[in-house]
């Protein structure tokens, strides 16, 4: 055994010793667990996976892996289908495993959560207490990556975003220091956390304000030909011309929908409204005029199983490219149709792609575009607009990354730009781990620099939309 190997033998059996959680290598048990991830196409054979139960067993895996000059990488629900929570020959810090609580204080209406839980236990907590916060659309997705990253949900109408409603952040940096981000406390940094990801350190725990929820709410899948596509736009852009806070909207074309023909494009319309269903019905009432073929109406939905809807389609496993497009105007529906037509092609040579399609996340933008876009790092405040993929073979993937990056292309310069805030949404880069961070973050980059260069002046963490730190000045 080389001097090298005795050394990196000695520094893991030192960290076994220290950490209250577990670190796991090549097989052993819970290695698999520990790379798996919500898409196959980002599962990476990690050299180590550190499962910390304390903020000082994270400590101890940063400092453990700059000893062996080995990439760190953090999960946090492993979602992110750009691989960002995975590393290759690196260390990944779990934190699904131990820190994954929820705990609400009802009197000063917050949440507190681990940086592992996901937002089914962060809505089944707070609905304990008849409260909710602004939290993502499929519930087991990880809080810390959503949260991060911008975050947009079904409450986000009257709320904002999920970065709109964090006002603290536990965070562990490269130094291994343990710090918390607040507006009085290391504001750069909280500053920096609302949508600059996870460039600046590990954070082990949010607090989210909460308020109150109504315990049922009212939504409708409602199913159209691709000929009403015309129809829906018109009812689209009405929509859009005066939403209520309490409304939210998301539709799209797909081929694979529950009663339909597989293959046979189809429009889903999904409609969520915070209130009775008779005053939503009437609310959509341009929807249900272009005339569904099927609806599939929930009237009181219990709002804690509201973000488990689409869980189903967004399941784990298989393969999975998506390409989020910038704010721009309303889409054509010349540019929807090419893109379809574009899909259609591929389909015909490769049917197992039948799972791909266009989507649009549709709030209410008063709350989201109230923040005036310097007050957090985040650069994309507008509309969620993305084409994706759904697949298995991992063969394919050189057929559908470049496809799907040609449809978000084709739906970019078909659709007129509009005055408008920021980029496409930061979360929705399959290239995030190897991005142009200026372009992501626009007008708020210098200042991530600066920030970066205070918290992460050796850039340890660089795995989603790297950010270069500040020169120091002369």
């Amino acid at each position: 055994m080389s001097f090298s190997s005795q050394q990196a033998l000695a520094s893991l059996t030192k960290l076994r010793e220290t950490l209250s959680g577990e670190i796991v290598c090549p097989g052993d048990e819970g290695y698999e667990y520990g790379i798996a991830r919500w898409s196959d196409s980002c599962v990476k054979q990690a050299a180590y996976v550190v499962f910390p139960k304390t903020n000082e067993d994270v400590a101890e895996a940063i400092k453990f892996a700059k000893e062996q000059s080995l990439e760190l990488a953090i999960y946090g629900g492993g979602h992110s289908f750009s691989g960002s929570s995975s590393t290759e020959g690196g260390v990944v810090i779990h934190l699904g495993k131990y820190i994954n609580y929820a705990r609400c204080d009802p009197e000063k209406r917050l949440l507190y959560v681990g940086g592992g839980a996901t937002w089914e236990i962060v809505d089944k907590v707070g609905m304990e207490h008849g409260l909710a916060t602004v939290a993502g659309s499929v519930n087991h997705t990880g809080v810390g990556g959503l949260a991060l990253g911008g975050g947009y949900g079904w409450l986000t109408g009257r709320y904002g975003m999920t970065i709109d409603n964090t006002i603290q952040f536990t965070v562990v940096l490269a130094s291994g220091e343990v710090v918390t981000a607040n507006e009085k406390e290391h504001p750069d940094l909280f500053w920096g956390c609302r949508g600059g990801g996870c460039n600046f350190g590990v954070v082990t725990e949010f607090v989210f304000k909460a308020y109150p929820q109504r315990p049922t709410v009212f939504v409708t899948y409602l199913l159209y030909p691709i000929d009403k596509l015309e129809g829906i736009l018109n009812a689209v852009a009405e929509w859009e011309e005066n939403p209520g806070p309490d409304e939210g909207l998301h539709w799209g074309c797909m081929r694979v929908l529950p009663g339909m023909e597989p293959g046979t494009p189809t429009i889903l319309v999904i409609y969520f409204y915070n209130g009775e269903a008779a005053e939503a019905r009437k609310a959509a009432k341009m929807f249900y005029d272009v005339g569904p073929m099927v609806e599939t109406a929930m009237e009181d939905l219990p709002f804690a199983k509201l973000n488990s809807l689409q869980n189903d389609p967004g399941a784990h496993g298989g393969r999975k490219y998506i390409k989020g497009l910038p704010n721009r105007s309303r889409p054509t529906i010349e540019a929807i149709q090419t893109v379809l037509q574009a899909q259609e092609e591929v389909i015909k040579s490769h049917p197992e792609l039948v799972h791909s399609g266009v989507m649009f996340e549709a709030s209410p933008k008063q709350a989201v575009m109230a923040v005036p876009l310097e007050t957090t790092a985040y650069a994309g405040r507008g509309t969620v607009r993305m084409v994706f993929s759904f697949y298995k073979e991992p063969s394919l993937d050189d057929v559908v990354r470049p496809e799907v990056r040609q449809w978000a292309k084709i739906m970019t310069e078909m659709t007129p730009v509009a005055e408008s805030v920021g980029t496409s949404y930061s979360n929705l880069d399959p290239e995030a781990a190897s991005s142009d961070a200026a372009k992501v973050f626009g007008s708020n980059y210098q200042r991530l620099r600066e920030v970066k260069r205070m918290y992460d002046p050796e850039n340890i963490w660089n795995r989603w939309h790297p950010i270069q730190p500040a020169e120091l000045p002369n």
